[in-house]
């Protein structure tokens, strides 16, 4: 293929058991983000590594990790998540929020992720659900969070 980076392929887990590929991306691809708390070196990192010549890093699992997209829903308005929910996110130190900076909202969006380690993937998955659960995007612009920052003026 003459590729020098990464190539993520996606795979999907069958209810007979079978993979079957669903997506050969040549970028780091959301279904690796999990790398980013759970791997001592991430995908991102590997990339880069890769595309300048330089050693890859380890690829070891620090602990079991589960990922959880953050969708956006309803109808296109701006992008503002609604603060009770953001701190209870957050609550778990576990738990870790990642937003992908979007102005807007809207049905099915992806809007970033949320990962969470644990003991197993099963009590990550369940903290990470927890988590993600809290997050609601504001359904209208007044009920924003005002302030003098830039993620206000989005």
């Amino acid at each position: 293929m003459g590729l020098i980076g990464t190539l993520t392929a996606e795979l999907f887990l069958m209810r007979d058991g079978r993979l079957v590929v669903n997506e050969l991306a040549p970028r780091v691809h959301n279904s690796g983000h999990w790398t980013i708390e759970g791997a001592a070196t991430s995908q991102f990192e590997q990339h880069i590594r890769a595309i300048c010549g330089l050693g890859l890093g380890s690829t070891v699992a620090l602990a079991p990790t589960a990922l959880v997209n953050l969708l956006g829903t309803g109808p296109a308005r701006p992008a503002r998540l609604e603060p009770p929910g953001l701190g209870r996110t957050l609550d778990d130190p576990a738990v870790h929020l990642h937003l992908y900076d979007k102005r807007r909202v809207f049905e099915r969006r992806k809007m970033g992720h949320v990962t969470a380690t644990g003991t197993s993937v099963e009590e990550a998955l369940e903290r990470a659900r927890a988590a993600a659960a809290h997050l609601r995007w504001a359904e209208h612009p007044e009920n924003a969070p005002v302030g003098g920052g830039k993620e206000a003026r989005r």
